[in-house]
């Protein structure tokens, strides 16, 4: 049994050899991916075990063992700390963001009224996106442009109602 350490960072595993050759055929994996055999002290290259360095066409090559992981190209890696991002900010979930910002700018009287109604209905959007990719996150944020787009922008679409019926009905008092 291995773990592999992803190109994005997490650990996978322990998976089976024909788990990994698998991965290694959808090209999920590469020559210089971390893995680290179950029980072994130290993570070594994928193609330095032997049972994996055919599925890459070339002979077994001898690498010292390495202590720690080895880094991870930046252009393939995504930072540990940007799952975290990903809850305050769902930069994975454009509508859940978009949605909680028309609701918080929603508050603002004047345009209140035109941004509470997108709010209302990004937020939905956004929730439905993350219901399909729970990765996605965002859900804090859509129920926030949901419950702040629906108060505000019905609300002042109620109260230019409002205004529109007093001003009616006061002109035809004054005839």
């Amino acid at each position: 049994m291995y773990k592999i350490l992803g190109s994005d960072g997490n650990e996978y595993g322990p998976v089976s050899a024909e788990q990994v050759k698998k991965w290694i055929a959808e090209n999920r994996l590469e020559k210089k991916s971390p893995v680290k055999l179950e029980g072994a002290p130290d993570w070594v290259f994928l193609q330095s075990l032997p049972e994996f360095a055919a599925a890459f066409g070339l002979p077994p090559a001898v690498l010292p063992p390495v202590s720690h992981p080895p880094p991870i190209p930046s252009s393939a890696r995504v930072p540990k700390s940007a799952d975290g991002l990903n809850v305050i900010i769902p930069y994975k979930n454009a509508r859940a963001l978009a949605a909680y910002y028309l609701g918080v700018f929603s508050v603002i009287p004047p345009v209140g009224a035109l941004l509470g109604i997108p709010a209302l209905v990004m937020g939905i959007s956004g929730l439905r996106f993350r219901r399909r990719n729970p990765e996605a996150g965002g859900s804090v944020h859509a129920w926030i442009g949901i419950v702040l787009g629906g108060l505000f922008g019905f609300g002042y679409l109620a109260l230019m109602a409002l205004v529109v019926i007093a001003g009616i009905v006061h002109r035809r008092s004054m005839r």
